[in-house]
């Protein structure tokens, strides 16, 4: 059995999508952020930068333990042997993707999420437009790609697992998808997915975002 250490974040969402579309067996341990659970000895033992998410894999001696939703990602693909090819130009493919956004696209997206938060709170949010750009830089790149494929690596994989979440906020961004029509499309194929969707509610969240 994996135990997942969560919150429904974006990274968060990551590793929840991986587990369910894995088939994997896996039990959820709610990490409410607010409450600073993941600053305590016992999860900083797990992870000692205090972040969600984690998985434990207490079928693997020792067991294992993993924190960086990338390499989450990566360990439930290989455990489960899918969403990422084994080898070759196509494991290349869908690695590159996957790093341009762990990279890029989470990073930037969390923090035009943190400075719209700041904002909306009345509280000084400088660069928030200069993230913006960037997003809209990055979901321009994406639009590309899904001109020329259907998913990012060409068939459905861990890269598109990493991106969904945070696209899937773009209101909270101001980013209106319409102007993106191909990455418009992506999203609404990827957010059909039944797996897609029972992970974007692991665990549940009342507001929606």
């Amino acid at each position: 059995m994996i135990e997942l250490y969560s919150w429904a974040t974006g990274n968060g969402r990551r590793a929840s999508i991986a587990l369910e579309e894995s088939g994997l067996l896996y039990e959820v341990h709610p990490m409410e952020l607010s409450t600073k659970i993941q600053k305590e000895p016992w999860f900083l033992a797990l992870n000692p930068y205090g972040r969600i998410p984690v998985i434990v894999d207490r079928d693997e001696p020792g067991p294992v333990v993993v924190f960086e939703s990338g390499a989450i990602l990566m360990y439930v693909a290989e455990k489960a042997g899918k969403l990422l090819p084994t080898s070759g130009a196509a494991r290349a493919e869908t690695l590159k993707w996957l790093f341009f956004q762990t990279s890029g696209v989470g990073p930037m997206a969390m923090q035009v999420h943190w400075l719209a938060r700041e904002r909306d709170a009345g509280k000084p949010h400088q660069n928030l437009d200069v993230y913006r750009d960037e997003v809209k830089t990055l979901y321009g790149i994406m639009d590309r790609r899904f001109g020329e494929a259907p998913y990012l690596a060409g068939e459905f994989s861990i890269a598109d697992i990493a991106a969904y979440p945070w696209v899937f906020r773009h209101p909270m961004q101001g980013i209106d998808l319409a102007g993106y029509p191909a990455l418009n499309d992506w999203f609404a194929r990827v957010g059909a997915r039944p797996a897609v969707k029972r992970g974007m509610n692991v665990p549940p969240r009342k507001d929606g975002l």
